[in-house]
């Protein structure tokens, strides 16, 4: 389902570029990262990725607890701050971040009629791009599929 091409041209990007590759996967569940990993020589641009699917990973790991509590977990806000925190423990300064939240399922109230929203979020130096996707009646795999392509294209645009 992944375009092989989108993939490699986002791998080729960040190794020509020199840059580091940090990742925070909600929806996803690593996902994104698996696919990177297929590929030999991801440790000259993957520098690390975490899967912060509980709020209280996103609280502990990332500190956006009060944007959470502000926006809810899936919004346009927790996927740029989660972007932006990711790489806050590198000291690598060429270096890019993508991270994502969605649902791909029902979910719970207060949200009943979200399955499908999807954010996700690029940032690179100064730029930050933040996309909304809905993903109308697809099953969960395929929510998951279409956001890790989503996650791909967004970082290709930004770099």
């Amino acid at each position: 389902m992944f375009s092989s091409k989108r993939k490699i041209e986002f791998i080729e990007k960040l190794k020509k570029k020199g840059l580091k590759l940090y990742v925070a996967e909600s929806i996803t569940g690593g996902k994104f990262t698996s696919e990177l990993v297929e590929i030999k020589g991801a440790s000259k641009y993957l520098d690390y990725s975490i899967v912060t699917y509980s709020n209280k990973s996103k609280y502990d790991f990332l500190g956006i607890e009060k944007v959470i509590k502000k926006h809810g977990v899936v919004s346009y806000e927790v996927a740029a701050n989660m972007a932006k925190k990711i790489s806050y423990k590198s000291r690598f300064k060429n270096k890019v971040s993508i991270a994502c939240t969605g649902f791909a399922s029902k979910p719970s109230s207060p949200e009943k009629n979200q399955q499908g929203v999807v954010f996700v979020a690029a940032s690179y130096g100064k730029k930050i791009n933040v996309v909304k996707k809905i993903f109308l009646k697809k099953k969960r795999i395929e929510v998951i599929s279409l956001t890790v392509e989503e996650m791909f294209k967004q970082g290709n645009l930004i770099i």
